[in-house]
């Protein structure tokens, strides 16, 4: 047992909070409208291909898992991102326990990781996320087993992993330029680079990864230009986003275990790792890709949910971290962690299911992504029939696919961007005859008489929750119907 080992959360505490978090996803995958990115990847597994647009495909499968069980409801497109948080805190834990050496923080670790804001509402929103976290930690759980034993099979298995995160993600090469760090630094690992067994681990990623490559070959290589358009974009030198990055952090993973995850970097908390190869391995696999967005994060904004893949590994140096009985203020932290990242999760979900406050219209983010579709979908439903449209024209991919769940019945096609949808057994607009009813941000007639022989404005039709009228999208009447 650990010094501090009286103070840490048994084997069957941590379980019963683990299972207590994992019902807690699910009220709130039940509970909780689909934001609009939910919605369009949605669509996607109404579709399933080895590739997409905008990402890699595991986000499909995971999302129709959930739907052959529950149709196309909100626990439907989130039931296997909800359970996902299960697995990842299995390889959490017992990653912890190899880097660690320790029985009794290894729970800590998964805790941690459960009760991040990226590890709670981060597994339960159906987006690339989920499954980019499930596999990162397989990740790092592989590559705990490489520490302590030297076996072919484990190579694999972390080429495997490696592959799969990247069918989530394409920024599990953050992780994976960590892990081939860490290759170079640790001194065993660096010299089985004269052996086959990293090279056939880099085979079996390859080979994982291999169904995205050919689709991306066959289809103009549409997703790896669409998301290394993001690293190759030149902006001009901005600081601030650097802080925004790091306050978003202490955000998402909550103050205390970003402190603490922190600490577990710092020289002062070397002893808690099993060796230094455990300590070399986390160094490189959080440090790495932080770097890189650190230096992106100077000239344009990283998005907060970007680096959540770091999070189970940050979650296992928080846990080396800890320590209950050492000065004042980091006792303080150590023990106030946990049950400060616990209540955030309790009183975020209550605020999630139950409703956003309306006191900050729509500047609140959960309000304005996730509530007022309905009300909008039955406006436009209810245009629709009184015009006798025979389809729903946009030309917002978010907005396209909120509609598109809603509209049951009623054919919904975005009008531009054709490159989303090639890949979808969606409807086409040059397929779609008849009156059709345009549902649009801002006045685009203008645009539409352009195209359109006949434009007749219908006013508009608002996106409300309660007393907040979230965002009015204008009507058009349109004839005869040639589509954009």
């Amino acid at each position: 047992m650990s010094p501090d080992g009286a103070s840490l959360p048994g084997r069957r505490i941590a379980l019963a909070l683990i299972a207590a978090l994992a019902i807690g996803r699910l009220f709130i995958a039940g509970l909780t409208p689909l934001a609009p990115d939910e919605a369009y990847y949605a669509l996607w597994a109404r579709s399933l291909s080895a590739g997409y647009f905008d990402h890699p495909p595991l986000i499909a499968f995971f999302i129709r898992a959930g739907t052959l069980l529950f149709g196309e409801t909100p626990l439907g497109v989130r039931f296997a991102c909800a359970l996902a948080a299960l697995p990842a805190s299995f390889f959490v834990w017992r990653a912890a326990a190899i880097l660690l050496g320790d029985e009794d923080r290894a729970p800590l670790a998964a805790l941690f990781f459960n009760v991040t804001l990226i590890g709670y509402f981060g597994m339960t929103v159906a987006t690339p996320d989920a499954p980019l976290v499930l596999f990162s930690a397989a990740m790092v759980y592989c590559a705990a087993r490489l520490t302590v034993r030297d076996r072919l099979g484990d190579w694999l298995l972390m080429g495997a992993a490696t592959g799969l995160a990247f069918e989530a993600k394409y920024s599990a090469a953050l992780l994976a330029a960590g892990f081939s760090i860490a290759v170079l630094i640790i001194p065993a690992w660096r010299r089985q680079l004269l052996t086959p067994k990293p090279w056939l681990a880099l085979v079996a990623l390859f080979a994982v990864f291999a169904p995205n490559i050919l689709w991306n070959a066959s289809h103009g290589w549409a997703t790896f230009l669409k998301q290394g358009g993001r690293v190759a974009r030149e902006a001009p030198f901005a600081p601030r986003f650097l802080a925004e990055l790091i306050g978003a952090q202490i955000g998402l993973a909550t103050p205390l275990i970003f402190a603490l995850g922190i600490l577990g970097l710092l020289p002062l908390a070397a002893g808690a790792y099993r060796s230094a190869a455990a300590r070399r391995l986390l160094l490189a696999l959080i440090l790495v890709p932080s770097a890189y967005f650190a230096f992106h994060a100077l000239r344009a904004r990283v998005e907060g949910n970007w680096p959540g893949f770091l999070y189970p590994a940050l979650a296992i140096t928080a846990a080396a971290a800890f320590a209950p009985t050492a000065g004042r203020v980091r006792a303080f932290v150590s023990r106030a962690a946990l049950p400060l990242a616990l209540a955030l999760a309790v009183i975020g979900s209550i605020y999630v299911v139950i409703g956003p406050t309306t006191a900050f219209g729509r500047k609140e983010p959960i309000l304005r992504t996730t509530r007022g579709w309905d009300a909008l979908a039955a406006s436009v439903r209810a245009k629709a029939g009184a015009i006798g449209a025979r389809y729903v024209l946009t030309f917002d991919y978010q907005l396209n696919a909120e509609l598109s769940m809603l509209l049951t019945g009623i054919p919904v096609a975005q009008g531009n961007e054709p490159e989303r949808y090639r890949m979808l057994a969606e409807p086409r607009p040059e397929n779609l005859t008849g009156t059709g009813l345009v549902v649009s941000r801002g006045d685009i007639g203008p645009q539409l008489k352009k195209v359109f022989p006949t434009v007749e404005p219908l006013g508009t039709a608002e996106q409300r929750y309660g007393d907040v009228v979230v965002e009015r999208f204008s009507l058009y009447r349109i004839e005869p119907s040639a589509a954009p």
